[in-house]
């Protein structure tokens, strides 16, 4: 975590409200007027206390960014940037946040709270990523100036390649063994496992279940166990559009309850069911470098 040095700039506002203060001030001195004079001292009295206002209202601020799971390239994904103000009586208004992803704000932030702001932001490449610099600010009390800081955090995340919808040809995928399916009724029962994501509740063993407080599948010989190996053919043209593609598969293939693994030049992900293979699926796509 970096935070920099606080930074000032005038808004126009602000600009004519000093214009206007040094133009008084040197009425002032010419006409020797008390009350043009005290109208001036006002003015640079306001000045001081927004400028220790909007000082007071950006200190004591500390930042949490938490970005989704599943982020995937040139896709709009929402971080949430959680603000925290450690001024035991002294609230902050009009925080604004601002990256070359957007701007974002939040118009109050008690004493000893912490706060959500909401960003909609979107990674044009896939692979490792580090979140961008923000500038925190506010125009508070007068919109008289702009003060705020850069704060910068070291964290990198993996971002998916960008899903892109195709159909089922082969040459897309290799299908590694399916064995046919049967009826359920008709086929030998052979063990018991623990439940995994893409499984059909239609085959829980209720007893068992109960039994170990958390839900256990029956399988069967011949159990229409659905294999799926998607592969990265060396010598791929449009390695982009490929990955897009497998991405697409993957999360689809998954959702239809597929045991789905991976095959590239250098590494094999049998085939499995469940969340934690789709993510080492979609992390080996996201990093692949041919």
């Amino acid at each position: 975590m970096r935070k920099s040095r606080f930074r000032v700039k005038i808004t126009k506002p602000g600009a004519f409200f000093v214009a206007l203060t040094i133009m008084l001030g040197v009425a002032a001195v010419n006409t020797g007027n008390n009350l043009i004079y005290l109208i001036a001292a006002l003015m640079l009295s306001l000045m001081a206390l927004s400028g220790l206002s909007s000082f007071l209202n950006l200190v004591g601020l500390d930042f949490k960014i938490e970005v989704p799971e599943e982020t995937y390239a040139s896709r709009r994904t929402l971080l949430t940037i959680w603000v925290k103000n450690r001024k035991p009586y002294l609230p902050s208004f009009l925080l604004g946040i601002n990256t070359p992803l957007g701007t974002t704000w939040l118009p109050y932030l008690p004493p000893k709270k912490t706060m959500p702001m909401h960003l909609w932001v979107s990674f044009p490449k896939r692979g490792w990523q580090k979140l961008p610099e923000m500038m925190v600010f506010s125009y508070f009390p007068l919109y008289f100036f702009s003060r705020g800081f850069k704060y910068f955090k070291e964290q990198a995340f993996v971002v998916y390649p960008k899903p892109l919808s195709c159909p089922l040809p082969p040459a897309i995928f290799h299908q590694g063994q399916r064995e046919q399916g049967r009826q359920k009724g008709r086929e030998e029962f052979r063990n018991l496992r623990e439940w995994v994501s893409g499984d059909d509740l239609r085959y829980v063993h209720w007893l068992a279940t109960a039994r170990l407080n958390k839900f256990v599948i029956k399988e069967y010989e011949g159990g229409g166990t659905k294999n799926i190996i998607l592969s990265i053919p060396s010598g791929t043209k449009d390695i982009e559009l490929h990955l897009s593609r497998l991405t697409y598969l993957a999360n689809t293939l998954f959702k239809a309850g597929y045991a789905v693994g991976l095959k590239t030049n250098s590494l094999y992900l049998p085939p499995k069911r469940g969340l934690q293979q789709r993510k080492n699926i979609l992390k080996t796509l996201a990093l692949y470098e041919g």
